[in-house]
């Protein structure tokens, strides 16, 4: 598998699901999208980490420091609407 096997979906539910529990997991360890994307995919963190610019550079996420805590952006939220 590689970048491309990815979807934009696979990482727009990724950033909702850590976001949703405040990048923590009930135990307390750290939960980020990147990581949810490496458990869900079985891919390697430098190929979720380029599906995850991906989806910023079309316009799916946005984020202000780091991209690991990004945001969905209205066009993130439309795409998980429509699935």
């Amino acid at each position: 598998m590689a970048m491309k096997d990815i979807s934009d979906v696979q990482v727009c539910q990724a950033y909702k699901d850590a976001r949703a529990v405040d990048w923590k997991y009930p135990d307390g360890s750290e939960c980020w999208p990147h990581t949810l994307l490496m458990k869900r995919t079985g891919q390697c963190e430098k190929v979720c980490l380029m599906a995850m610019e991906r989806a910023a550079e079309r316009g799916f996420i946005d984020y202000g420091v780091t991209l690991r805590s990004g945001w969905l952006t209205e066009k993130g939220e439309e795409l998980l609407s429509h699935i």
